[in-house]
């Protein structure tokens, strides 16, 4: 793992997917190597369960309340809107990590130039989320929620952040045991 972490660090990428197809080998091997160990842990199939759970609640919300087609329709629609191409660097191999520790797929390619990796006909297309991604509502987002609407969105985001961070803490403790290595590169977004 130590040469794949040194050729993300030294490596210029062409095409900002580079960086993230790095990541997302990165994270594979991790899930190969330690899946096992996580899974056969209580605290951390207590942790990745409630999260699942905490996702699901704030995408049902966003949804609900036409967060997703909003954004869709800003982006890929009018050209507009905030995830451009590049953007996807913003999901860190501890990111791409927890999706495969959940069994969500991981798209391999683009599917509008321009746009983040990850935007797809119906949306964002992984299930865990950089909290960028989660926490920032545009002007034209916040205009379209009531008041009650944006409390309760936000009360499910900041559940939901709060035990992405502790995953992403307790990941990183465990590896840093169980490798001797320092893993702050884990949360490297490439920016």
């Amino acid at each position: 793992m130590y040469s794949r972490l040194q050729k993300i660090f030294q490596n210029n990428f062409k095409y900002p997917e580079e960086l993230l197809k790095e990541k997302i080998l990165l994270a594979e091997e991790i899930k190969l190597n330690y899946g096992d160990y996580f899974f056969k842990n209580e605290e951390f199939r207590y942790l990745i369960k409630k999260y699942e759970e905490a996702i699901w609640e704030a995408n049902h919300l966003l949804e609900t309340f036409k967060s997703y087609a909003e954004c869709f329709k800003c982006t890929v629609i009018e050209g507009k809107g905030c995830c451009k191409a590049g953007l996807e660097n913003e999901a860190s191999v501890a990111i791409v990590l927890l999706n495969l520790f959940l069994e969500k797929n991981i798209p391999r390619t683009r599917e509008f130039p321009g746009k983040c990796f990850f935007v797809g006909e119906r949306g964002c297309r992984i299930f865990a989320r950089p909290s960028l991604c989660r926490e920032f509502f545009c002007k034209r987002l916040l205009n379209g929620f009531t008041q009650e609407e944006y409390v309760k969105i936000s009360q499910a985001i900041a559940e939901e952040l709060t035990l992405q961070d502790l995953l992403v803490r307790y990941i990183k403790k465990e590896l840093q045991f169980l490798t001797g290595d320092f893993w702050f590169e884990i949360d490297l977004t490439g920016y």
